[in-house]
């Protein structure tokens, strides 16, 4: 009888001593392959769009409104009209629409690296943004608010850069330069100065 109950006894204590160790053993859940592309690097920026998170970066449209709504001159005193804010309000749509799209056509080409152009003389970007100054697609993808426009009545303009990354690095043969030169997001533009369109 003793023989019995310490039978079972021992009996129980290896069944619970395998079950630890089961669970001790149990595999990983596998992450899904979104999460995968997320985490591992360059496939993080050609999967997702800057769409998904920009406005967490840049005002909405909303926001422009209402700040137009209460702001009469520009940086350089002249009136604005409602004429120039609801141009103004347009351009900004228009143009962080355009800067989307050309990223989101660059991811479709394989393109890893984009510059900046200015359709106009810009004064409020001139001490932030050069023409010519570049950024990756890694680093859209961590900054979304490197998407030009940069302030109500920007003339910034984001292009893909279409050649070879070692002509990208040779900066002393192109007029092309980083932006980043700190591996950190440099300041940009406050985005509520205004610049009245021409």
């Amino acid at each position: 009888m003793y023989l019995a109950l310490i039978g079972i006894a021992f009996f129980l204590i290896l069944t619970l001593i395998a079950i630890r160790l089961a669970w001790g053993k149990r595999e990983p859940a596998v992450p899904n392959e979104e999460e995968l592309i997320h985490k591992s690097g360059i496939f993080s920026v050609v999967r997702q769009s800057p769409r998904v998170n920009v406005y967490d970066y840049k005002p909405k449209e909303e926001e422009i409104c209402q700040y137009l709504a209460d702001t009469n001159v520009d940086i350089h005193g002249n009136t604005l009209l409602e004429a120039d804010k609801q141009r103004l309000r347009k351009m900004w749509n228009n143009h962080l629409e355009a800067s989307i799209r050309v990223v989101e056509q660059g991811d479709t080409k394989g393109v890893d690296f984009y510059y900046y152009d200015f359709e106009a003389e810009d004064p409020i970007c001139a001490d932030f943004v050069r023409k010519g100054h570049f950024v990756t697609r890694e680093e859209i993808y961590k900054h979304p608010r490197l998407l030009p426009p940069f302030h109500v009545g920007c003339h910034c303009r984001l292009a893909g850069y279409h050649g070879t990354s070692e002509e990208l690095r040779d900066t002393t043969k192109s007029t092309i330069s980083p932006l980043f030169t700190d591996g950190e997001c440099p300041p940009l533009p406050d985005w509520h100065t205004v610049l009245k369109p021409a």
